[in-house]
């Protein structure tokens, strides 16, 4: 907090000498009751309002220091992923003021920037963003309950053993090899890859692939459970499906495969997961099967646990995301095609 004014510290001690309490002191000058009794019991030692001077080190970077850092990292792609040991040196150099890396991170937190780990996103061209801006615009019209007309689907493979980056854990410094406190790595962890669709109206099957996914395979998930599917969802016969522009799903057999069952097909931007609101879903399964105890055992359990996982999702949930689609069109629009925080 700003140190009080004269003028305040005066108003406090005049209100006091007036008969008014603290709480009401506070209240009516915006400061805190706790600040009120500070200044009252200074004034009744001392019987000066002359605040004490503050004592100890002045700090390596004052005010204008810490923004001009926080430029420099944020100046460009490069400088932002330089870790602080390797700012702490070029600093160093830049303004011949010797830091260590503790004091970079500390500054760059006050500053509001903190070291996070990137978020993976794809790729985007030039031309991706512009096709990505040009089906936004072609589908900012459409409402809420014109998305609830579409069948979401897409294909997502989990592990057995979790890869990658883990949570942290709380240990004490003898715990390090502790079970309790390691993360289990294998270099190729047993994986099941599956196919699965939702709308508004509900979810469809969660269906495991063999294999890899090719035209001819993809053809028959069409025939045997895209076709249910949206028969069922939408009786009328107004129901739209949605597949990203993945290879098998373009083929010439999957194309036929759609026009055979008379499937009316969304046309769908290319690296944009981000606008399809079942990858959402995706992640939130996967952590539920994480949160599963017993892990699975193998390929059997964890396609157990998925399925579950598929059962378990709250129907408020799904329908959430489908009610998102307009947001996210009017988030790509600002982006000007850009990746989303979706």
């Amino acid at each position: 907090m700003k140190p009080l004014t004269p003028k305040t510290r005066g108003a406090i001690v005049y209100g006091h000498n007036c008969g008014q309490s603290s709480r009401t002191i506070a209240k009516q000058l915006g400061c805190g009751k706790t600040t009120v009794n500070d200044i009252l019991k200074r004034f009744h030692e001392t019987h000066s309002l002359t605040p004490k001077k503050q004592t100890g080190r002045p700090p390596l970077l004052n005010s204008p220091a810490q923004q001009e850092l926080k430029e420099f990292v944020q100046e460009n792609g490069e400088n932002c992923r330089l870790c602080t040991k390797k700012l702490a040196t070029v600093w160093t150099a830049r303004t011949e003021q010797p830091v260590s890396a503790i004091t970079i991170r500390r500054n760059l937190k006050k500053v509001g920037l903190t070291a996070c780990i990137p978020r993976k996103k794809p790729a985007l061209s030039e031309a991706h963003c512009q096709a990505r801006l040009e089906w936004a615009h072609a589908h900012e019209n459409w409402s809420a309950r014109k998305w609830r007309r579409v069948l979401f689907s897409d294909e997502s493979t989990f592990t057995q053993f979790q890869q990658g980056r883990q949570g942290k854990v709380w240990r004490e410094p003898g715990e390090e090899l502790n079970p309790d406190c390691i993360s289990v790595t294998v270099k190729h962890s047993p994986s099941k890859m599956f196919w699965g669709c939702f709308s508004w109206n509900g979810l469809g099957p969660i269906v495991p692939l063999n294999g890899s996914v090719t035209g001819q395979t993809h053809a028959i998930t069409i025939k045997d459970y895209v076709v249910p599917t949206l028969q069922r969802h939408f009786p009328q016969g107004n129901g739209i499906f949605q597949e990203d522009n993945a290879p098998p799903h373009r083929s010439k057999v999957a194309t036929a495969a759609h026009e055979n069952a008379g499937i009316v097909v969304l046309d769908w931007p290319a690296q944009s997961p981000d606008l399809n609101p079942i990858e959402n879903l995706w992640a939130e399964m996967k952590m539920m099967v994480r949160r599963r105890t017993p892990p699975p055992s193998n390929i059997k359990v964890l396609e157990k646990y998925v399925k579950d996982a598929w059962k378990d999702i709250p129907l408020e949930y799904y329908k959430k995301l489908v009610n998102s689609m307009p947001k996210r069109i009017e988030a790509v629009i600002a982006a000007n095609g850009n990746r989303i925080n979706y």
